[in-house]
C-alpha cells in the first residue's frame, strides 16, 4: 500500500468516526463483530451487500453462508456492508463520505465484486441506494474499469429485468456451485470488458449487456455440511435474530401454487443428522449463543428432525431449539414441544381456511388436521397461537374470508377449554395480501385489486376482535407496489430509478415507503401501479423472465394453473409419485437422509 492510499485511508476512517457521534445506532456501522474475517493481502476482494439495514442483513444465512465460502473457501477476501439508515445516508453524502465495507472502513467502489442479494422486492429502491453511495455509476452502461463488477443474487434475482438497468451479472440459483468459478474469473482476467465476457460464459450467468439467453439456474446438487457457516458473524448491535443456525434441508415437494421458493429450490436434499448435529454445536460454542436453529422451508419435513431433537437435547438440555417451517398436523407440534419446553409461542400457517381455497392453492391439509394441531398446541402448553392466512387468492369467495374470522374463533374457543374463560392465552391471527411470483403456477394471476383487499381488511378487522384475539394485517399500498415490481420489465427499471430519485428508499418500512414518488414513477413512465399489480397474463405470451430457466418446466407451471381451476390438489412427489415436474434431472435429484 503506497504512503498516499495509506493517508486516504486514514483520513477515510477520520471521517467515518465523526459521523458515527452523531447518527442513531452507530454499532450498524462499525464493524469488529466476533468471527469477522479479513484478509488483507487478498488479490480478489468482494463486497457482499444485504440491501436493508443492519439488524436484518446481519440475520440473513445466505449471506453468512457467501461469506464463509469466500473467506474460507477461496485465496479472495469477502468483506461486509448493508444499507445505512436514512440519517446514517444523508451524513454520507452531505460529507462526501463513500459506502464502506465494515470489516476494513475501505471504500465499497475499490473492491472487484460488489455482490447484492435479492430477497424481496421492496428492497429495490435500497439496492440503488448502495450502489450509488459506492460512487458507482446507476447504470452499469456508465461504468468503467474504475467500477467493480455488481452482480447481483439471491431468489428474487429469478427476474432479473427490473433491475437489469443497474446490475452487470444475475446469478441464478445457488451460490455454492459456481461461485468459486467467478472468484477465478476474477482473479486471472484484468478489465471490465474482458471480465463481463468471460462471466457470460458461465451457464448460470445473466449479462444484460450480453443480450438475453437461456440461462440454467445452478443447483447444489450434493449439499454438502462442508460449506455451511462454522463461524457465523455474531452481531453487536440488535438483530431480528440472535441465534445460531443450520440448514438441514433445502428445497420443497409439497407444491403449493404460491410458493415461489417451491419452485425455485426444487428439488429436495436432506443434510445427514450426524452432520446436522456436529455442525449446530460447533455454532454453539464459537457463538455463545444460547438457541440454535434448524431452518429450511419445511423443517418438520426433514427425515432426521426426531433424531436431531434427541441428540442435540442430550448434549445441550436448556438449549433453545427452534423449528421453523412446521406443517399443519400434530406430529410438528410435539416436536416443538421436545425441542424447546421452554417456549409458550408457536406458529401454525394454513394460508387459507376453507378446504375449497386449500385445494385451489395445493396446500394438503384439512380442517381437521388444522383443528388437531391447535388442540395439541394448547395442550402442550403454548400460550400464544399464530394462525397465518393470506387474502387475495385466485378465485377467492366471501366464504374463504369468512372462513379466517371462523377459524379465528374456533382457535379461541379451542384455547378457553384449555385453560378456562378468563385463562392467559392469546390467539393471533395474521392475513397477508397475495402477490403472485415469478416462476409459480400463479404467475398469470394478478393480485386482486386494492379496494377488495381493503374491504376484506376491514371486515377481518370488524369481525375477529375481542378478549384473547389479535389481528395483524399487511399495508395494501406495498403489497401492491411488490405486485408490481415482481413481475415486471425493463421499463420497470425505469420506474425503479425514478422513484429512488425522487426519494424512495426503505420501501418496506412504513415510516419511510412513498407512495407518492412510486405513483408519479409510474405515470411519468406511462404505467399505472394498480394495473401492473392486478394485471393477468394470458399464458401463451412471453413472459419478461422467460429466458431463466428455474428447472421446473413451463409446461408443468401451465397443468398445475388449470389444476387450480379444476380445485385439484397435487400429490408430493416423496410420496405420491413423481408429478414430471422437470427438476430431477441427471445428478439433480431429490436426496432424502433415512434417520
Amino acid at each position: 500500500m503506497t504512503q498516499l492510499i495509506l493517508q486516504q485511508q486514514i483520513e477515510l476512517q477520520q471521517q467515518i468516526e465523526r459521523l458515527l457521534t452523531v447518527v442513531e445506532k452507530p454499532s450498524r456501522y462499525i464493524g469488529g463483530e466476533t468471527n469477522e474475517t479479513v484478509k488483507p493481502d487478498a488479490t480478489v476482494r468482494v463486497a457482499l451487500s444485504y440491501p436493508d439495514a443492519y439488524e436484518i442483513g446481519i440475520s440473513n444465512q445466505a449471506l453468512q453462508i457467501l461469506y464463509g465460502l469466500i473467506n474460507d473457501r477461496t485465496e479472495a477476501a469477502a468483506e461486509r456492508v448493508y444499507c445505512p439508515w436514512p440519517d446514517m445516508a444523508d451524513a454520507m453524502r452531505l460529507q462526501q463520505v463513500p459506502l464502506f465495507t465494515l470489516e476494513t472502513w475501505r471504500p465499497v467502489r475499490d473492491v472487484d465484486l460488489f455482490g447484492i442479494t435479492l430477497q424481496a422486492e421492496l428492497t429495490y429502491s435500497n439496492v440503488l441506494e448502495l450502489i450509488d453511495l459506492a460512487g458507482i455509476p446507476i447504470r452499469s452502461e456508465d461504468r468503467t474499469d474504475r467500477d467493480p463488477i455488481v452482480l447481483a443474487g439471491g431468489p428474487s434475482a429469478s427476474n432479473p429485468m427490473p433491475l437489469a438497468h443497474f446490475i452487470d451479472a444475475f446469478f441464478m440459483g445457488e451460490a455454492e456451485e459456481g461461485l468459486s468459478s467467478i472468484i477465478e474469473i476474477l482473479d486471472t482476467v484484468k478489465g471490465r470488458e474482458e471480465r463481463l465476457d468471460r462471466l457470460a460464459e458461465l451457464p448460470f450467468l445473466y449479462i444484460p449487456a450480453r443480450g438475453e439467453r437461456p440461462v440454467e439456474r445452478a443447483v447444489f446438487a450434493n449439499f454438502s455440511i462442508d460449506t455451511a457457516p462454522t463461524k457465523p458473524v455474531v452481531p453487536y448491535a440488535s438483530a431480528i435474530f440472535s441465534r445460531a443456525s443450520v440448514e438441514v434441508m433445502r428445497g420443497c415437494t409439497r407444491g403449493c401454487r404460491f410458493c415461489h421458493a417451491g419452485t425455485w429450490y426444487r428439488p429436495v436434499r436432506e443434510r445427514p443428522v450426524e452432520d446436522v448435529v456436529k455442525a449446530g454445536l460447533e455454532q454453539l460454542n464459537c457463538t455463545g449463543y444460547d438457541e440454535l436453529s434448524l431452518t429450511s422451508l419445511a423443517t418438520s419435513d426433514w427425515s432426521g428432525v426426531a433424531r436431531a431433537v434427541t441428540e442435540i437435547k442430550a448434549a445441550k438440555p436448556e438449549l433453545h431449539l427452534s423449528l421453523p417451517s412446521n406443517r399443519v398436523d400434530t406430529g410438528p407440534v410435539a416436536l416443538a414441544v421436545a425441542a424447546n419446553s421452554r417456549q409458550r409461542s408457536i406458529t401454525l400457517a394454513p394460508e387459507a381456511a376453507t378446504q375449497r381455497m386449500r385445494d385451489i392453492i395445493c396446500k394438503t391439509i384439512t380442517d381437521e388436521m388444522i383443528e388437531k394441531a391447535i388442540k395439541s398446541a394448547f395442550a402442550a402448553g403454548y400460550t400464544s397461537l399464530k394462525l397465518y392466512f393470506m387474502i387475495g387468492l385466485p378465485m377467492e369467495t366471501f366464504a374463504e374470508v369468512q372462513g379466517i374470522v371462523d377459524l379465528g374463533f374456533k382457535a379461541r374457543e379451542i384455547g378457553r377449554r384449555q385453560f378456562g374463560e378468563g385463562g392467559k392465552f392469546t390467539v393471533h391471527v395474521s392475513a397477508s395480501n397475495f402477490v403472485p411470483k415469478p416462476h409459480t403456477p400463479f404467475q398469470w394471476d394478478g393480485m386482486a385489486a386494492p379496494e377488495q383487499l381493503r374491504v376484506k381488511q376491514e371486515y377481518l378487522r370488524r369481525t375477529l376482535k375481542g378478549r384473547q384475539l389479535k389481528l395483524s394485517l399487511h399495508d395494501v399500498r406495498t403489497s401492491m407496489l411488490e405486485g408490481a415490481i415482481g413481475r415486471g420489465d425493463a421499463i420497470t427499471g425505469d420506474v425503479l430509478e425514478a422513484a429512488w430519485r425522487a426519494g424512495a428508499r426503505f420501501d418496506a418500512w412504513t415510516e419511510h415507503h412513498r407512495e407518492d414518488a412510486w405513483q408519479a414513477a409510474f405515470t411519468a413512465a406511462g404505467r399505472d401501479l394498480e394495473v401492473e399489480a392486478t394485471r393477468e397474463r394470458d399464458p401463451l405470451d412471453p413472459l419478461p423472465w422467460d429466458h431463466v430457466r428455474s428447472g421446473v418446466t413451463k409446461e408443468f407451471l401451465l397443468d398445475e394453473w388449470w389444476q387450480s381451476r379444476a380445485e385439484r390438489p397435487t400429490g408430493d412427489c416423496r410420496w405420491d409419485g413423481c408429478s414430471d415436474c422437470g427438476a430431477c434431472v441427471g445428478p439433480v435429484r431429490n436426496r432424502l437422509v433415512e434417520a
